[in-house]
């Protein structure tokens, strides 16, 4: 699938637009052998940034990583998402505080999006804010 979006890129339709790069989306879990053939990988949203860290270790790749950061918006939202995505890691502390004051997923977020940064072991971040794009901008502004 990866060689036949790259070889898309030649169709002439095509020939005045830069080559198509080609990315793969990862789980927390064992990276498929045929993902690493991707130009960039992202990996799923997670709110641990030790899962993250984790996972890169275990996954070498040679190509741009970038981690998932979600904004949590709600406890309900926080309930969705581990009823629907596999592995993730919602701390409860979290839920209980997005609970208590609405902005505390924006201040946890760019929180994880700063401890991802330092730790140097991803590209950047494939950043989801949710309804909160004003808020994360104004503060991650502040922040780098």
């Amino acid at each position: 699938m990866i060689d036949e979006a790259r070889a898309a890129s030649e169709d002439p339709v095509f020939a005045d637009m830069p080559t198509f790069r080609v990315g793969a989306a990862a789980g927390l879990r064992p990276l498929p052998a045929w993902k690493r053939a991707a130009d960039f990988l992202f990996v799923q949203v997670s709110y641990s940034v030790d899962a993250l860290l984790r996972w890169r270790d275990a996954h070498p790749v040679e190509l741009p990583v970038y981690a998932g950061v979600m904004v949590l918006a709600s406890a309900g939202m926080a309930r969705c998402l581990a009823a629907t995505i596999p592995d993730i890691d919602i701390p409860d502390d979290l839920v209980q505080a997005v609970e208590r004051d609405r902005t505390a997923g924006v201040e946890a977020a760019c929180d994880q999006v700063l401890q991802l940064r330092d730790s140097g072991a991803f590209a950047g971040v494939h950043l989801v804010p949710v309804s909160r794009y004003r808020q994360v901008a104004t503060r991650l502004e502040d922040l780098l």
